[in-house]
């Protein structure tokens, strides 16, 4: 009889069915993490091209910079900035002379979504760098 039913093929459409659909899901989240990745990536390349911008025009991390940063802050979401140059002005007050690079680092920490109890961690990075636009006396 345990012979019989072990070679019995009646109910291996449903395990077929079940294991097809847990594939399907699990594709769907993965599709659904990757286009939000791709999202948050896009508006952060905006967010630091807006801020290049504003850096590379005043020549300074300062002022307008920050101001532009807060405005961008409220708008958007919580992320982490850096700032840097090539060569310092005056570095207590950020200032970059004419000609010289600047660059703005923004990271964003999130985590893959839809794997139940897993939290995974990804830092999603956009570096951007200009010229200084303004001459120092």
């Amino acid at each position: 009889m345990i012979k019989k039913l072990m070679r019995s093929k009646r109910g291996e459409g449903y395990i077929d069915t079940a294991v097809s659909v847990v594939v399907f899901v699990m594709i769907l989240v993965v599709a659904i993490n990757i286009f939000s990745f791709i999202t948050l990536k896009q508006e952060m390349d905006q967010i630091a091209e807006e801020l290049i911008e504003t850096a590379t025009y005043s020549g300074s991390f300062e002022g307008d910079f920050w101001s532009r940063d807060s405005e961008l802050l409220n708008q958007y979401y919580y992320y982490g900035i850096y700032t840097s140059a090539e060569k310092y002005y005056n570095s207590t007050y950020g200032r970059v002379q004419l000609g010289d690079t600047m660059t703005v680092k923004i990271d964003v920490q999130t985590y893959l979504k839809g794997l139940g109890v897993f939290k995974i961690p990804v830092t999603v990075s956009v570096t951007r760098s200009g010229i200084s636009e303004k001459y120092w006396k």
